[in-house]
């Protein structure tokens, strides 16, 4: 058992949140019960997912993408519709809500790229910053061995579990690769840059397409739900050995 300030201490140092430049907060969204001893992790708040956790009678819910956002909603202060509805949910049963976005991409231990990166066997992995963020963020390492684009792809959907959207602008073979999760495709620039051959990202925006084709830099979409679960479950483990939590992760499938 723990409690609810123990846990966001713990957490927020864990992850050194305060380097993160951010859009959204990250840490303690909505104030619950005290003691916590069942945690639900997922990787965004529907009440699909909240469902799952009063079932389980979690204390507590941590996700990647939390409720509040500066740039998303226009009225981040109004309580209505949907978010007035899953808000209601969590109050009702005096859960704590936790989000962790940016510290859970970018953090070399419990961050998506990290993660997605080990699990590819990269050499030399290191996190960069993004253009026009003071924060580590992108993942960046060599394959062993180099591959042909085909090689590549078929490796990458081994890891990740799922047939990623591929996007073939260059004959060169793959050796370095650059990873950012979710809607990381306006990355391209920040991985040529940095002498990637490919980018991994979650979803592709169109507009990121023509540009990489232009700079001659491969991309690959693995979704950008399948590309983030790996560090809030993550978080989720360590968190249930450190503290003798009972900690379940909720898959919620996502075409995107």
């Amino acid at each position: 058992m723990t409690t609810r300030e123990e846990l966001r201490g713990y957490i927020d140092q864990l992850l050194d949140c305060g380097i993160y430049d951010d859009f959204t907060v990250n840490g303690l969204q909505i104030e619950g019960r005290d003691e916590i001893r069942r945690i639900v992790t997922g990787v965004s708040p529907s009440r699909r997912l909240f469902a799952a956790a009063f079932r389980w009678k979690a204390d507590a819910v941590i996700v990647h993408h939390g409720l509040f956002w500066k740039r998303s909603t226009p009225h981040p202060l109004v309580l209505t519709g949907v978010l007035r509805d899953r808000v209601a949910d969590i109050l009702k049963r005096d859960v704590n809500f936790f989000a962790y976005h940016l510290p859970l991409d970018g953090d070399t231990d419990f961050g998506n790229n990290a993660l997605i990166g080990r699990a590819l066997g990269l050499e030399d992995l290191r996190i960069i910053p993004e253009s026009g963020y003071r924060s580590p963020l992108i993942a960046l390492g060599n394959l062993p061995v180099a591959l042909s684009y085909e090689e590549f792809c078929k490796v990458a959907d081994q890891t990740l579990g799922k047939k990623g959207k591929r996007l073939r602008f260059s004959s060169k073979p793959i050796s370095t690769v650059a990873i950012v999760t979710g809607a990381g495709s306006d990355c391209w620039q920040d991985a040529v840059m940095n002498g990637a051959d490919v980018l991994i990202t979650g979803e592709i925006h169109e507009s990121s397409v023509r540009e990489a084709e232009e700079a001659g830099i491969c991309l690959y979409g693995g979704g950008h739900y399948n590309t983030e679960k790996w560090g809030v479950r993550a978080l989720g483990e360590h968190l249930a050995v450190k503290f003798d939590l009972e900690v379940k992760f909720v898959d919620v499938p996502n075409p995107m």
